[in-house]
């Protein structure tokens, strides 16, 4: 049997988040294909999930690195990273205090990855950890995932075969932030090329990148021609109970808020489209799951009449009964797989274009669109007003979904990667 090792900055369980769930759908049909050894860091009070992640997957070979204190080496990388770094967070400082006006502004200067994406963010022992479990064995594939380890290429020995999975492409996701700003900066621009640079550099250094949609693969294949670029879609199984949508008496949100991209969208559709709906539908509901602060609930005090933050849930088709699925995304790139959960669960569901951008569902057909506030809540609303739409949305979108993306053919489409 081959031997894969895949490193990843944090364990793919438990699946409350688009990333655990895109690494456990793939790790979980790649064990059986090959002797995988996984790599990732956690924290003490992770160890309980790791534990049910064991029982899960038997056959994998576990070396997490547990995150307690930081080390003096730690300290001293954090602090030359941020000294290398200070000049140009301190001219950043100065473009925001001088630009940022709006409530957006401030939101996406608190948040943005513009001077975040050069660095590590994990402590230093790691990298020691991932290059001693180099030297355990002999690795035909390494394979790491995620933005935050794109520089690990330069760790890995060449006689394995390096691939880079791409689950987001930071460089088109910091444009979309920008594209935000109600001003514009030469300094913020100068800074976004310089990560977009940094990024492809990066890339180039793997035999193979993996993005999570062909629409991330086609943006590559503009800037890269080194390493072979391949899409695979993540799959996610369909659940025993999917609904069958007869009727809508609330709008569902799916994903936490230590995403940018979802915090930013909730944030958009609270401000600009929950109060106009609730005008011409007072009995309308507005359900967001996933990790929300109490200080980010608490901003929204004025606007939260039928709106409920019920965090984690058990059941989430459930939750889903008699509901419409938003999307109101507007940042990120890859793919948005809350999406896929919904078509799977038999709800129809309203999206910005960058929302459904990867995904093989057409407007009018399988979902509405909707870019500007009032195309967003006007597509709601005619869901809301037609239970024959929204029941004809979702059949499609089912339909589509078991022709182009079925579960069986992208683990097929990913399987294929590796021979």
């Amino acid at each position: 049997m081959r031997n894969i090792l895949i490193v990843t900055p944090y364990m793919p369980f438990p699946l409350n988040s688009g990333g655990r769930i895109a690494q456990f759908e793939f790790n979980n049909e790649l064990r059986h294909q090959f002797k995988v050894t996984l790599v990732f860091t956690m924290k003490p009070e992770d160890q309980k999930d790791l534990e049910e992640l064991k029982k899960m997957w038997k056959n994998v070979n576990f070396k997490p690195y547990l995150i307690t204190k930081k080390t003096i080496s730690d300290r001293l990388g954090s602090v030359l990273f941020r000294f290398s770094e200070f000049v140009n967070r301190l001219i950043g400082k100065g473009v925001f205090f001088l630009g940022c006006k709006t409530v957006l502004d401030k939101l996406l200067q608190q948040n943005t990855t513009l001077f975040r994406s050069k660095s590590f963010g994990f402590p230093r022992g790691f990298i020691d950890h991932f290059r001693d479990v180099l030297l355990e064995d002999s690795f035909e594939y390494v394979q790491v995932e995620f933005h935050q380890l794109i520089s690990f290429a330069r760790y890995i020995p060449r006689s394995s075969y390096r691939i880079f999975v791409h689950h987001e492409l930071r460089f088109v996701r910091e444009k979309r932030e920008l594209e935000l700003f109600s001003f514009k900066s030469g300094f913020l621009k100068w800074v976004y090329r310089r990560n977009k640079k940094f990024e492809l550099s990066a890339l180039e250094k793997y035999d193979m990148v993996c993005t999570l949609s062909e629409v991330d693969k086609l943006i590559l294949e503009k800037d890269i021609k080194k390493p072979l670029l391949v899409s695979s879609p993540v799959p996610i199984k369909a659940g025993k109970s999917a609904n069958d949508f007869s009727s809508a008496s609330k709008l569902v949100f799916l994903g936490g808020e230590d995403h940018f991209p979802n915090k930013e969208g909730v944030d958009w559709f609270l401000m600009n489209c929950w109060m106009p709906l609730k005008s011409e539908y007072p009995d309308l509901k507005l359900t967001v799951i996933g990790k929300w602060h109490q200080a980010t609930i608490d901003r929204y005090a004025g606007l939260l009449d039928a709106v409920s933050f019920p965090g984690y849930v058990e059941d989430l088709y459930e939750e889903l009964t008699d509901s419409i699925f938003i999307v109101p995304i507007r940042i990120g790139s890859g793919i948005r797989m809350k999406i896929i959960e919904a078509v799977n669960a038999g709800v129809p569901f309203v999206s910005t274009e960058v929302g459904v951008e990867g995904l093989c569902f057409k407007n009018g057909h399988d979902c509405l669109i909707g870019n500007t506030p009032q195309e967003f809540c006007s597509s709601i609303a005619k869901i809301l007003e037609s239970k024959d739409l929204g029941h004809r949305l979702m059949t499609n979108a089912r339909n589509t979904l078991s022709v182009e993306n079925s579960y069986e053919k992208l683990i097929d489409r990913r399987l294929a990667m590796y021979n």
